[in-house]
């Protein structure tokens, strides 16, 4: 299995040159599994760099989209995907329902007009929707040999964590992104250490860590996470490499080479999330 970042920002996009070292793009994972699947976790402006990389494949492809939640920042780079323009592609999307609409209802506003020129509809690739349940999966959803399971985490409107096993391998990746720990009930920690628990710990695990503690009391109730969260969720999992992401769009490289030197101090072999950064597991 192998891991590629196409976007680690939080909240909006950047193109600063005090920002390009970690990287200003939104976020979108792309998941490359060893018989050839493709998985991508949201689709924020980092999905463009991971166009490319599909696009580059002679097939046509056929794509699992996971939805964490549709905070723009987190879909924004979907419509001009040229994917989706693309005759003989496929597209299927995966998303537990926000405000009781499912993906099949919520995508198709975001490529109306006047939003967009394109309806979804008129786009050359097909799409095929998944509903998923909103809580905790109890069976996992197969993807050619991968299997994935979701559990919901404390967020403004709801959000998803996703956990992607490839059962041949051993190789797993939970990714949680836009949840806020220091607000989670009991019960909403415990459902995410699950899922990073089981079936076993897991190889990478890739969290939200918006802020320092020192910033967090100013963006209480926000959503998102310290980095100091993330060291005690990895710990408690047995995570075999621990990567923070979705930086704060206040967070300069400056900043974010300081908070990586903290954060290597306190877990060695932990990282922060750059913009095309891969990870082989």
């Amino acid at each position: 299995m192998k891991i590629i970042l196409g976007g680690v920002r939080g909240t909006s996009c950047i193109a600063h040159s005090d920002w390009m070292a970690y990287g200003g793009e939104t976020t979108s994972i792309l998941i490359e599994g060893d018989a050839g699947e493709r998985v991508l976790l949201d689709a924020g402006t980092g999905i463009r760099r991971l166009g490319r990389r599909i696009d580059a494949g002679a097939a046509c492809p056929e794509l699992l989209l996971l939805v964490t939640h549709y905070h723009l920042d987190h879909v924004m780079g979907l419509p001009p995907l040229p994917l989706l323009y693309r005759g003989g592609a496929k597209l299927i999307v995966g998303s537990v329902r926000r405000n009781g609409l499912s993906a099949r209802e919520i995508l198709p506003r975001l490529m109306a007009q006047p939003f967009w020129p394109v309806r979804m509809e008129d786009m050359a690739a097909s799409f095929e929707f998944l509903d998923l349940p909103a809580e905790a999966a109890v069976r996992p959803h197969r993807f050619g040999t991968l299997e994935i399971r979701w559990c919901p985490v404390c967020h403004p409107g709801g959000c998803t964590a996703y956990r992607i096993d490839a059962p041949a391998t051993g190789a797993s990746l939970v990714f949680a992104t836009d949840f806020e720990w220091g607000r989670s009930s009991a019960a909403e920690k415990e459902m995410l250490l699950r899922l990073c628990r089981e079936p076993g710990p897991p190889g990478a695990l890739v969290l939200d860590g918006q802020y320092t503690r020192r910033q967090y009391p100013e963006f209480a109730g926000w959503g998102h996470s310290a980095w100091e969260d993330d060291v005690e969720i990895a710990r408690a999992a047995g995570a075999g490499l621990l990567v923070v992401t979705h930086h704060g769009p206040q967070n300069h490289d400056r900043l974010l080479a300081t908070i990586e030197a903290e954060l290597t101090r306190e877990m060695p072999g932990a990282r922060l999330g750059r913009d095309g950064m891969e990870i082989a597991l």
